[in-house]
């Protein structure tokens, strides 16, 4: 595959700080905030056209200050996490210690970028240019910045627009939040206070007296002694891809497992679960995981412009040689099957009690343990800082737990034709990725050559 050669100059790292004084205070984190699955950072890209190249309007500048406003309203993301005195435990510093902030120039197109390695589909060749301070695994998560952002002009005018945030202190939807916010003060920088008031609130989330975990919990580790968090090469030495499914490849795959009604979740996700469980060889028990965002719908209720990690990660276990030889309406039936159970209004509350009961804790499964997080629905690339919606904006890669290779991410993608579906991310050994996508392919032709029948 060919690929582009350029360079790019990048700034001193800055600590950018809130434009005005804010608490110092420590805060509390949730059980589901500090579970030892989710000490990792997740990294996103977005790519923005030309549009307004004064220097009232350079990015790096808008950027940086609209990022500073920002803070003051999302002040903790400014602090540092350090150790609670429990074992296991986590504050949050109000510090105003800062985030870090870098700006840089790049030799390249967006047009060369687009049009070179399968254009700006993640995860990105050139993340490492654009994003040079990425954090892998479970490295940096106390007393270390929890944001990092880098902006980095292009020589057609255009941008990229890399972080990375601790997934301790925000979920998806937090990040989304956050960077929403950022870009709504970037357009309005007299704007007085953000559309979406951001909230704390972590004490809701407090275990009970007495503690009920009133579920199992198989998702959570419960080794006397689990394994410390995996080296950052551990990670690099998976391969890094992306399998992007149009809406006509969807709609054929649903009709062949239970008819156009099956979720669109419930169809990719029994596809990837089956065909990653066949490649690897996983010759005992796969466990399937997933995120379940509890806003709306868990007791107690979350207020809107909550931003800390909401979801809940349930799991389901199946013998892999039943789960490889069955159909795929099996393994969507589990999967159908687990979202009722993880959706209980009650099941957040036993996951909290629970993680109180045990310490925080990984999770579960070893090589046969796949977890898939739907983040589809958050627009990422609507997300407008003055130049437009971005051509992508979203995830940048896969694998931000500490578990390398188990986690996929499912986002909205438009190909540059114009053809609209999603795109799964993934990591797997090298030797795997070529079978595991040829599998998938011969799948979905299978699925849409039945369909014209």
């Amino acid at each position: 595959m060919a690929t582009l050669n350029f360079s790019v100059i990048v700034g001193e790292a800055e600590l950018i700080s809130p434009e005005l004084p804010t608490p110092a205070e420590f805060k509390y984190l949730s059980n589901l905030d500090i579970q030892t699955g989710l000490l990792g950072h997740v990294p996103f890209i977005h790519y923005y056209n030309s549009q307004q190249t004064s220097e009232q309007h350079d990015p790096v500048t808008v950027l940086r200050r609209a990022l500073s406003k920002a803070l003051v309203y999302y002040y903790p993301l400014a602090g540092r996490l350090r150790p609670g005195h429990e074992k296991g435990k986590l504050l949050m510093d109000c510090c105003a210690e800062g985030v870090v902030f870098r700006a840089a120039d790049a030799d390249v197109t967006l047009d060369q970028l687009m049009t070179v390695s399968g254009g700006l589909r993640p995860p990105s060749p050139y993340l490492s240019k654009f994003l040079v301070d990425d954090v892998w695994g479970g490295n940096f998560i106390t007393n270390s910045p929890l944001l990092r952002m880098q902006v980095t002009k292009l020589r057609c005018g255009g941008f990229v627009l890399g972080y990375t945030m601790n997934h301790c202190v925000c979920d998806a939807y937090g990040i989304y939040q956050f960077i929403t916010t950022m870009s709504e003060l970037a357009r309005e920088p007299n704007r007085s206070v953000p559309t979406q008031q951001p909230v704390w609130s972590r004490e809701l989330l407090r275990p009970r007296n007495p503690l009920q975990p009133l579920f199992p919990h198989p998702e959570y580790n419960m080794d006397p002694n689990p394994n410390d968090p995996a080296p950052e090469s551990d990670f690099r030495n998976l391969t890094q891809f992306s399998i992007f499914f149009t809406r006509s490849e969807i709609s054929a795959l649903k009709s062949q497992i239970n008819g156009p009604k099956t979720p669109t979740f419930d169809a990719i996700t029994a596809l990837l679960w089956r065909v990653r469980t066949r490649v690897l060889g996983v010759r005992s028990e796969t466990r399937l995981f997933f995120a379940v965002d509890t806003r709306g719908r868990h007791r107690p209720l979350l207020p809107a412009g909550y931003y800390g990690v909401a979801i809940i990660i349930p799991c389901t276990i199946v013998p892999a040689k039943q789960l490889g030889s069955r159909p795929l309406s099996f393994a969507a039936g589990l999967i159908s099957e687990l979202k009722r159970y993880g959706s209980d209004k009650d099941y957040r509350s036993s996951v909290v009690d629970f993680i109180e009961a045990h310490g925080p804790r990984g999770f579960s499964g070893g090589q046969g343990a796949f977890a898939v997080s739907d983040v589809s629905k958050l627009k990422f690339a609507d997300v407008d800082f003055g130049w437009g919606p971005g051509v992508y904006g979203g995830l940048a890669r896969a694998g931000t737990t500490n578990i390398p290779g188990m986690v996929a991410f499912l986002v909205g993608y438009k190909r540059e034709d114009g053809v609209d579906g999603l795109l799964a991310l993934l990591s797997l050994p090298r030797g795997a990725v070529d079978a595991f996508k040829d599998e998938v392919r011969n799948v979905i032709n299978g699925c849409k050559m039945r369909s014209s029948l």
